[in-house]
C-alpha cells in the first residue's frame, strides 16, 4: 500500500505542537514508518511538492501571510488536520479578544509593513478542516493514533470524555475538592490527564466537551470561593472563541 505523502507546516504559534512530534522519538520513528513526511519544520528544509495527501497545520492566523499561507495549504491537500490548542481554537493569542487593546498594542506588527495585522483566530475561521487534534501542546500517542485510523481509512474521532474521566482512571484526587480552578468537567479529555495527574490543575486547553454544561461549572467552582470573572478569564485563555457568548463575555 502506498504510503500517504504528509505535510506538516506552522503558522504563528509557538512550535510547540509540532515540537511535540520531534520530542516523542518513539512515536515519531512509528509514524514515518506508515506515512511519507514530505514537509517537516527543523526536519525537512525545502519541499517541492505541491500536493499532499494530509497536512497538518499548526498556529493561528494572525496576519496577512498566516492567511496566504493557509489558503494554500488547503488547496494543496485533500485532508487538511488543525494541531494543537492555537489552530483548532485559536489559543492564547485569541485571547487578545478578551482583553483591552493597551494590554497588546506594543505586539501588533506596526513595524514590519509587509505584515497586515488581523484579529487572532483559529484556521477554520478562514478555510474548511477536516480533523482536529486538540491540546497544548497535543499527545504524542494521540497523533499516531490518528495517522493509524486514517492510514487504515478509518475516520478518527475525538475523544469527547472530560478529562475527569482519565483522572478517576488514573485515580487521581479531585483537584476541584482541593481548592483549585480545574477546568477539567467540561474539558475534552484524550491528554492521560497529564497535566492534574501532576497536580496542576486543567486550564481548557483541549477545548470544551460536545455536552460542557458552562454554566454549572460556572456555579460550582463560584460556590467553591472563585469570582465569576475570574473562572471566566481562565475559560478564555485557550477556548474563547469557541465558548458560547453569552456565557463568556465580559461583566458590566
Amino acid at each position: 500500500m502506498k504510503k500517504p505523502k504528509i505535510g506538516v507546516f506552522n503558522i504563528t504559534g509557538c512550535c510547540g505542537c509540532v515540537l511535540s512530534i520531534v520530542f516523542n522519538e518513539e512515536e515519531l520513528l512509528k509514524l514515518v514508518s506508515i506515512v511519507d513526511i514530505d514537509a517537516f519544520p527543523f526536519i525537512k528544509k525545502k519541499s517541492n511538492t505541491k500536493k499532499f495527501d494530509i497536512i497538518v497545520m499548526e498556529g493561528t492566523v494572525v496576519n496577512n501571510e498566516d492567511l496566504e499561507n493557509l489558503k494554500k495549504a488547503r488547496e494543496q491537500t485533500k485532508i487538511l488536520v488543525a494541531l494543537g490548542a492555537c489552530a483548532c481554537t485559536g489559543g492564547v493569542p485569541s485571547f487578545r479578544h478578551f482583553s483591552s487593546e493597551k494590554n497588546y498594542q506594543n505586539l501588533i506588527f506596526n513595524k514590519a509593513l509587509h505584515l497586515k495585522d488581523l484579529e487572532p483566530k483559529p484556521i477554520d475561521a478562514y478555510v474548511k478542516v477536516d480533523y482536529y487534534i486538540p491540546g497544548c501542546p497535543p499527545y504524542g500517542k494521540e497523533i499516531l493514533s490518528f495517522f493509524k485510523e486514517v492510514v487504515l481509512g478509518k475516520k478518527p474521532r475525538l475523544y469527547d470524555k472530560p478529562v475527569c474521566i482519565e483522572c478517576r482512571m488514573n485515580e487521581n484526587p479531585c483537584l476541584i475538592d482541593s481548592g483549585k480552578l480545574c477546568l477539567g468537567p467540561i474539558t475534552r479529555g484524550g491528554c492521560n490527564s497529564v497535566c492534574t495527574t501532576g497536580r496542576l490543575e486543567c486550564w481548557g486547553c483541549r477545548g470544551p466537551t460536545s455536552d460542557a454544561n458552562i454554566e454549572e461549572i460556572l456555579k460550582l467552582l463560584e460556590q467553591k470561593g472563585f469570582r465569576i470573572e475570574t473562572i471566566k478569564k481562565r475559560m478564555e485563555t485557550f477556548v474563547g472563541l469557541k465558548l458560547p457568548e453569552e456565557e463568556v463575555k465580559e461583566d458590566e
